[in-house]
Protein backbone atom coordinates (compact mmCIF):
# COMPACT_ATOMS: atom_id res chain seq x y z
CA UNK A 1 0.00 0.00 0.00
CA UNK A 2 3.06 2.45 1.24
CA UNK A 3 3.91 2.11 -2.70
CA UNK A 4 2.48 4.50 -5.55
CA UNK A 5 3.46 2.15 -7.46
CA UNK A 6 1.53 -0.62 -6.39
CA UNK A 7 -1.57 -1.89 -7.82
CA UNK A 8 -3.96 -0.05 -5.80
CA UNK A 9 -5.89 -1.93 -2.44
CA UNK A 10 -9.13 -2.06 -2.13
CA UNK A 11 -11.21 -1.46 1.29
CA UNK A 12 -13.97 -2.37 2.90
CA UNK A 13 -15.35 -0.40 5.79
CA UNK A 14 -18.49 -2.57 7.42
CA UNK A 15 -19.59 -0.34 10.09
CA UNK A 16 -22.06 2.43 11.58
CA UNK A 17 -22.30 5.41 9.82
CA UNK A 18 -24.51 8.68 10.39
CA UNK A 19 -27.47 9.22 10.87
CA UNK A 20 -27.77 9.34 13.52
CA UNK A 21 -25.20 11.29 15.02
CA UNK A 22 -23.03 9.73 17.73
CA UNK A 23 -19.95 8.93 18.72
CA UNK A 24 -19.52 5.85 16.91
CA UNK A 25 -21.02 6.52 13.79
CA UNK A 26 -19.05 10.10 13.40
CA UNK A 27 -16.10 7.34 14.36
CA UNK A 28 -16.84 5.43 11.35
CA UNK A 29 -17.58 8.34 9.27
CA UNK A 30 -13.91 10.25 9.44
CA UNK A 31 -12.25 6.63 9.43
CA UNK A 32 -13.88 6.17 6.19
CA UNK A 33 -12.87 9.63 4.73
CA UNK A 34 -9.29 9.99 6.12
CA UNK A 35 -6.82 11.40 3.60
CA UNK A 36 -4.12 8.49 4.64
CA UNK A 37 -6.10 5.74 3.02
CA UNK A 38 -5.51 7.76 -0.41
CA UNK A 39 -1.78 8.59 0.12
CA UNK A 40 -1.42 4.79 0.62
CA UNK A 41 -2.79 3.73 -2.88
CA UNK A 42 -6.07 2.46 -0.97
CA UNK A 43 -9.58 2.66 -2.24
CA UNK A 44 -12.63 2.37 0.52
CA UNK A 45 -16.13 1.08 -0.22
CA UNK A 46 -18.40 1.07 2.65
CA UNK A 47 -21.20 -1.16 4.32
CA UNK A 48 -23.21 0.65 6.50
CA UNK A 49 -24.46 -1.16 9.47
CA UNK A 50 -26.50 1.45 11.36
CA UNK A 51 -30.38 1.03 12.64
CA UNK A 52 -30.69 4.37 11.73
CA UNK A 53 -34.04 3.61 14.70
CA UNK A 54 -32.73 6.32 16.97
CA UNK A 55 -31.15 5.88 20.69
CA UNK A 56 -30.38 1.77 21.42
CA UNK A 57 -31.11 0.88 24.90
CA UNK A 58 -28.43 -0.71 26.48
CA UNK A 59 -29.20 -4.63 26.44
CA UNK A 60 -32.23 -3.74 24.05
CA UNK A 61 -34.20 -7.29 23.04
CA UNK A 62 -33.45 -7.99 19.52
CA UNK A 63 -36.20 -7.28 17.28
CA UNK A 64 -37.46 -8.97 13.89
CA UNK A 65 -35.91 -5.82 12.14
CA UNK A 66 -32.67 -6.24 13.67
CA UNK A 67 -32.61 -9.45 12.14
CA UNK A 68 -34.21 -8.51 9.08
CA UNK A 69 -30.99 -5.53 9.07
CA UNK A 70 -28.28 -8.54 10.06
CA UNK A 71 -29.58 -10.63 7.16
CA UNK A 72 -29.15 -7.28 4.51
CA UNK A 73 -25.82 -6.49 6.04
CA UNK A 74 -24.53 -9.85 5.74
CA UNK A 75 -25.67 -9.93 1.73
CA UNK A 76 -23.93 -7.31 1.34
CA UNK A 77 -20.55 -7.76 2.66
CA UNK A 78 -20.58 -11.12 0.49
CA UNK A 79 -21.24 -9.49 -2.35
CA UNK A 80 -18.68 -6.96 -1.97
CA UNK A 81 -16.36 -9.79 0.00
CA UNK A 82 -14.29 -11.51 -3.58
CA UNK A 83 -13.63 -7.47 -5.08
CA UNK A 84 -12.23 -6.47 -1.38
CA UNK A 85 -8.31 -6.95 0.07
CA UNK A 86 -8.95 -5.88 3.24
CA UNK A 87 -12.26 -5.41 5.43
CA UNK A 88 -12.48 -3.31 8.64
CA UNK A 89 -14.90 -4.19 10.71
CA UNK A 90 -15.93 -1.97 13.87
CA UNK A 91 -19.41 -2.54 15.88
CA UNK A 92 -20.32 -2.64 19.03
CA UNK A 93 -20.38 -5.31 21.42
CA UNK A 94 -23.64 -6.96 20.02
CA UNK A 95 -22.80 -6.63 16.32
CA UNK A 96 -19.34 -8.17 16.60
CA UNK A 97 -20.68 -11.23 18.53
CA UNK A 98 -23.57 -11.79 16.01
CA UNK A 99 -23.45 -11.00 12.52
CA UNK A 100 -19.27 -9.84 13.32
CA UNK A 101 -18.96 -13.33 13.51
CA UNK A 102 -20.67 -14.71 10.02
CA UNK A 103 -18.34 -11.65 8.43
CA UNK A 104 -15.38 -13.00 9.95
CA UNK A 105 -15.68 -16.64 9.00
CA UNK A 106 -16.79 -15.20 5.27
CA UNK A 107 -12.64 -13.18 5.31
CA UNK A 108 -11.30 -16.21 6.44
CA UNK A 109 -12.91 -18.21 3.96
CA UNK A 110 -11.45 -16.29 0.87
CA UNK A 111 -8.02 -15.18 3.07
CA UNK A 112 -9.33 -11.43 3.76
CA UNK A 113 -7.52 -9.97 6.56
CA UNK A 114 -10.38 -8.76 8.93
CA UNK A 115 -9.56 -6.34 11.60
CA UNK A 116 -12.42 -6.35 14.30
CA UNK A 117 -12.72 -2.65 16.04
CA UNK A 118 -15.54 -3.58 19.21
CA UNK A 119 -16.72 0.13 20.38
CA UNK A 120 -16.13 1.00 24.03
CA UNK A 121 -15.40 -1.37 26.50
CA UNK A 122 -17.92 -4.28 26.95
CA UNK A 123 -17.58 -7.10 24.49
CA UNK A 124 -15.38 -9.01 26.95
CA UNK A 125 -18.26 -8.83 29.84
CA UNK A 126 -20.53 -9.80 27.02
CA UNK A 127 -18.73 -12.76 26.19
CA UNK A 128 -17.92 -13.69 29.33
CA UNK A 129 -21.56 -13.76 30.30
CA UNK A 130 -22.68 -15.74 27.02
CA UNK A 131 -23.52 -19.55 28.06
CA UNK A 132 -21.44 -22.06 26.43
CA UNK A 133 -21.07 -23.78 24.21
CA UNK A 134 -22.28 -20.21 22.08
CA UNK A 135 -19.20 -18.16 24.31
CA UNK A 136 -16.81 -20.85 22.92
CA UNK A 137 -18.05 -20.52 19.29
CA UNK A 138 -17.42 -16.74 19.75
CA UNK A 139 -14.02 -17.20 20.88
CA UNK A 140 -13.13 -19.26 18.09
CA UNK A 141 -14.54 -17.21 15.24
CA UNK A 142 -12.46 -13.96 17.16
CA UNK A 143 -9.24 -15.67 16.98
CA UNK A 144 -9.47 -15.93 12.97
CA UNK A 145 -9.43 -12.46 12.69
CA UNK A 146 -6.20 -10.79 11.86
CA UNK A 147 -6.07 -8.25 14.55
CA UNK A 148 -8.74 -7.59 17.55
CA UNK A 149 -8.77 -3.67 17.89
CA UNK A 150 -9.63 -2.20 21.12
CA UNK A 151 -10.09 1.28 22.24
CA UNK A 152 -8.94 0.88 26.05
CA UNK A 153 -6.37 -0.81 27.05
CA UNK A 154 -8.51 -2.40 30.01
CA UNK A 155 -10.21 -4.74 27.32
CA UNK A 156 -6.99 -5.02 25.37
CA UNK A 157 -5.81 -6.99 28.68
CA UNK A 158 -9.76 -8.56 29.43
CA UNK A 159 -8.87 -10.39 25.69
CA UNK A 160 -5.53 -11.71 26.68
CA UNK A 161 -6.03 -12.30 30.22
CA UNK A 162 -9.34 -13.47 30.52
CA UNK A 163 -10.47 -14.71 27.23
CA UNK A 164 -7.20 -16.16 26.33
CA UNK A 165 -7.22 -14.53 22.61
CA UNK A 166 -3.81 -14.58 21.16
CA UNK A 167 -1.70 -11.49 22.70
CA UNK A 168 -0.22 -10.99 18.92
CA UNK A 169 -3.82 -10.51 17.54
CA UNK A 170 -4.90 -7.87 19.74
CA UNK A 171 -3.65 -3.93 19.35
CA UNK A 172 -5.05 -1.00 21.34
CA UNK A 173 -6.67 1.13 18.72
CA UNK A 174 -8.18 4.05 20.15
CA UNK A 175 -10.34 6.53 19.01
CA UNK A 176 -9.17 9.69 16.81
CA UNK A 177 -9.57 13.07 16.10
CA UNK A 178 -9.32 14.28 12.46
CA UNK A 179 -5.91 16.32 12.09
CA UNK A 180 -8.07 19.07 11.27
CA UNK A 181 -9.54 19.42 14.82
CA UNK A 182 -6.20 19.53 16.61
CA UNK A 183 -5.19 23.47 16.94
CA UNK A 184 -1.56 24.81 17.06
CA UNK A 185 -2.41 27.34 20.13
CA UNK A 186 -5.19 26.78 23.02
CA UNK A 187 -7.70 29.02 23.04
CA UNK A 188 -7.33 31.71 26.57
CA UNK A 189 -10.20 30.16 28.69
CA UNK A 190 -11.45 31.09 32.54
CA UNK A 191 -13.99 29.20 34.53
CA UNK A 192 -17.42 31.44 34.36
CA UNK A 193 -19.33 28.62 35.06
CA UNK A 194 -20.91 27.53 31.45
CA UNK A 195 -20.55 24.21 30.89
CA UNK A 196 -22.69 21.40 28.12
CA UNK A 197 -23.02 17.97 28.08
CA UNK A 198 -22.63 16.70 24.22
CA UNK A 199 -24.06 12.65 23.83
CA UNK A 200 -27.03 10.78 23.48
CA UNK A 201 -29.49 12.37 26.10
CA UNK A 202 -30.37 9.39 28.29
CA UNK A 203 -30.10 8.50 31.92
CA UNK A 204 -27.25 6.20 31.90
CA UNK A 205 -25.19 9.33 30.37
CA UNK A 206 -25.89 10.88 33.67
CA UNK A 207 -28.12 13.68 32.63
CA UNK A 208 -30.57 13.68 35.61
CA UNK A 209 -27.50 13.65 37.54
CA UNK A 210 -26.34 16.98 35.89
CA UNK A 211 -29.93 18.40 36.56
CA UNK A 212 -29.86 17.19 40.24
CA UNK A 213 -26.16 18.84 40.87
CA UNK A 214 -26.92 21.83 39.19
CA UNK A 215 -30.94 22.87 40.07
CA UNK A 216 -29.40 23.99 43.46
CA UNK A 217 -26.43 26.48 42.00
CA UNK A 218 -28.10 29.36 39.92
CA UNK A 219 -24.52 30.58 39.11
CA UNK A 220 -24.02 27.42 37.05
CA UNK A 221 -25.51 26.15 33.85
CA UNK A 222 -25.87 23.21 31.57
CA UNK A 223 -26.61 23.13 28.05
CA UNK A 224 -27.56 19.91 26.52
CA UNK A 225 -26.58 18.91 23.04
CA UNK A 226 -28.09 15.52 21.56
CA UNK A 227 -30.72 13.16 20.22
CA UNK A 228 -33.18 12.46 23.22
CA UNK A 229 -33.90 8.82 23.92
CA UNK A 230 -37.92 8.12 23.61
CA UNK A 231 -38.03 6.15 27.23
CA UNK A 232 -36.14 9.39 28.82
CA UNK A 233 -37.42 12.23 27.05
CA UNK A 234 -40.68 13.56 28.68
CA UNK A 235 -39.23 13.51 32.40
CA UNK A 236 -35.39 14.65 31.28
CA UNK A 237 -37.93 18.19 28.92
CA UNK A 238 -40.00 18.41 32.39
CA UNK A 239 -36.85 18.44 34.69
CA UNK A 240 -35.38 20.97 32.90
CA UNK A 241 -37.87 23.06 32.26
CA UNK A 242 -37.99 24.00 36.00
CA UNK A 243 -34.41 24.80 36.13
CA UNK A 244 -33.71 28.42 34.30
CA UNK A 245 -29.69 27.52 33.85
CA UNK A 246 -30.10 24.31 32.26
CA UNK A 247 -31.32 24.28 28.59
CA UNK A 248 -31.72 21.62 25.44
CA UNK A 249 -30.11 23.03 22.58
CA UNK A 250 -31.08 20.14 20.00
CA UNK A 251 -28.73 17.64 17.67
CA UNK A 252 -25.79 19.04 16.31
CA UNK A 253 -23.55 17.48 13.04
CA UNK A 254 -20.20 16.33 14.10
CA UNK A 255 -18.50 19.71 12.29
CA UNK A 256 -20.65 21.84 14.58
CA UNK A 257 -19.59 20.52 17.60
CA UNK A 258 -15.99 21.94 17.67
CA UNK A 259 -17.45 25.70 16.76
CA UNK A 260 -20.33 24.99 19.93
CA UNK A 261 -17.78 23.66 22.71
CA UNK A 262 -15.77 26.91 22.06
CA UNK A 263 -19.18 28.74 24.09
CA UNK A 264 -18.31 26.64 27.37
CA UNK A 265 -15.67 26.48 30.46
CA UNK A 266 -16.08 22.54 30.64
CA UNK A 267 -17.65 19.29 29.54
CA UNK A 268 -19.94 17.47 31.63
CA UNK A 269 -19.84 13.53 31.62
CA UNK A 270 -21.37 11.52 34.50
CA UNK A 271 -22.07 9.08 32.95
CA UNK A 272 -22.60 5.00 33.97
CA UNK A 273 -23.42 4.13 30.73
CA UNK A 274 -22.31 -0.07 30.71
CA UNK A 275 -20.61 0.16 27.34
CA UNK A 276 -18.42 3.63 27.60
CA UNK A 277 -14.82 3.57 26.49
CA UNK A 278 -13.20 6.52 25.06
CA UNK A 279 -16.21 8.49 24.28
CA UNK A 280 -15.01 10.66 21.68
CA UNK A 281 -16.54 13.83 23.19
CA UNK A 282 -14.10 13.82 25.59
CA UNK A 283 -11.36 13.76 22.72
CA UNK A 284 -13.23 16.68 21.03
CA UNK A 285 -13.36 18.69 24.35
CA UNK A 286 -9.77 18.15 24.78
CA UNK A 287 -9.08 19.83 21.20
CA UNK A 288 -10.67 22.61 22.82
CA UNK A 289 -9.00 23.10 25.48
CA UNK A 290 -11.82 22.07 28.00
CA UNK A 291 -11.53 20.24 31.05
CA UNK A 292 -13.72 17.18 31.53
CA UNK A 293 -15.55 17.04 34.78
CA UNK A 294 -17.13 12.95 34.27
CA UNK A 295 -17.74 10.03 36.47
CA UNK A 296 -14.86 7.60 37.48
CA UNK A 297 -15.98 4.91 35.39
CA UNK A 298 -14.96 2.24 33.14
CA UNK A 299 -11.94 3.17 31.20
CA UNK A 300 -12.87 6.88 31.54
CA UNK A 301 -9.65 7.07 33.83
CA UNK A 302 -7.52 6.18 31.23
CA UNK A 303 -7.83 8.77 29.29
CA UNK A 304 -9.16 10.93 32.33
CA UNK A 305 -6.27 11.93 35.11
CA UNK A 306 -8.44 13.20 38.21
CA UNK A 307 -6.75 16.68 38.75
CA UNK A 308 -4.36 17.13 35.69
CA UNK A 309 -6.97 17.49 32.80
CA UNK A 310 -10.25 17.17 34.39
CA UNK A 311 -12.25 16.35 37.59
CA UNK A 312 -13.37 12.69 38.47
CA UNK A 313 -16.37 11.79 40.58
CA UNK A 314 -18.26 8.63 41.73
CA UNK A 315 -21.19 7.97 39.37
CA UNK A 316 -24.88 8.65 40.02
CA UNK A 317 -22.73 11.33 42.53
CA UNK A 318 -25.00 14.60 42.00
CA UNK A 319 -23.34 16.23 45.14
CA UNK A 320 -19.92 14.71 43.81
CA UNK A 321 -20.29 16.71 40.69
CA UNK A 322 -21.36 20.02 41.98
CA UNK A 323 -18.74 20.05 44.43
CA UNK A 324 -16.04 19.36 41.47
CA UNK A 325 -17.50 22.39 39.63
CA UNK A 326 -17.44 24.31 42.90
CA UNK A 327 -13.52 23.74 42.90
CA UNK A 328 -13.41 24.69 39.46
CA UNK A 329 -14.94 28.07 40.00
CA UNK A 330 -13.00 28.54 43.39
CA UNK A 331 -9.48 27.57 41.93
CA UNK A 332 -8.77 29.55 38.57
CA UNK A 333 -5.01 28.05 38.46
CA UNK A 334 -6.24 24.52 38.93
CA UNK A 335 -8.77 25.49 36.02
CA UNK A 336 -5.85 26.79 33.38
CA UNK A 337 -3.68 23.67 34.47
CA UNK A 338 -6.44 21.82 33.61
CA UNK A 339 -7.25 23.41 30.10
CA UNK A 340 -3.73 23.42 29.33
CA UNK A 341 -3.25 19.82 30.11
CA UNK A 342 -6.42 18.92 28.30
CA UNK A 343 -5.50 20.48 25.08
CA UNK A 344 -1.90 18.57 24.93
CA UNK A 345 -3.57 15.48 25.96
CA UNK A 346 -5.48 15.59 22.84
CA UNK A 347 -2.54 15.42 20.38
CA UNK A 348 -1.80 11.70 21.88
CA UNK A 349 -5.27 11.05 19.73
CA UNK A 350 -4.82 12.82 16.23
CA UNK A 351 -5.88 11.23 13.23
CA UNK A 352 -2.11 10.96 11.81
CA UNK A 353 -1.06 8.87 14.97
CA UNK A 354 -3.49 6.71 14.87
CA UNK A 355 -4.82 5.97 11.81
CA UNK A 356 -1.40 6.62 9.56
CA UNK A 357 0.76 5.42 12.46
CA UNK A 358 -0.61 1.89 13.51
CA UNK A 359 -3.76 0.97 11.69
CA UNK A 360 -2.22 1.81 7.95
CA UNK A 361 1.18 -0.42 8.74
CA UNK A 362 -0.78 -3.23 10.35
CA UNK A 363 -2.80 -3.56 7.18
CA UNK A 364 -0.04 -3.49 5.01
CA UNK A 365 1.74 -5.97 7.12
CA UNK A 366 -1.07 -8.10 6.66
CA UNK A 367 -1.28 -7.99 2.85
CA UNK A 368 2.36 -8.35 2.48
CA UNK A 369 2.01 -11.64 4.28
CA UNK A 370 -0.03 -12.91 1.70
CA UNK A 371 -3.97 -11.61 2.13
CA UNK A 372 -3.79 -10.27 -1.25
CA UNK A 373 -5.97 -11.28 -3.80
CA UNK A 374 -4.45 -11.91 -7.00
Amino acid sequence: MGNRGAKEMHGLVVGPFPPPIGGDTVLTANLFKSRYWRDHGARLERVDVSPRAGIRVPDERLHRRDVQRGARILSEVLWKLPRTDFVLLWGNSRFISTVGLAIVCACAALRRPVFVKPFGSSLGERISHTPSPWREVILSVLRRSTRLLPETHSLASEFVEQLTLPKERVLWLPSFLPDTALGETRPARRFTGRCAFFGHVKKEKGVFDIVEALKVRPALSCDFYGPLLDRDREAFLSEISKTPNLGYRGVLESSQVRDAMRRYDALLLPTYHSGEGYPAVVLEAFASGLPVVASRWRSLPEIIEDGVNGLLVPPQAPQRLREALDRLAMDAPLYEALSANAFERAKSFSESSIVDGVLIPNVESALRRGGVRE
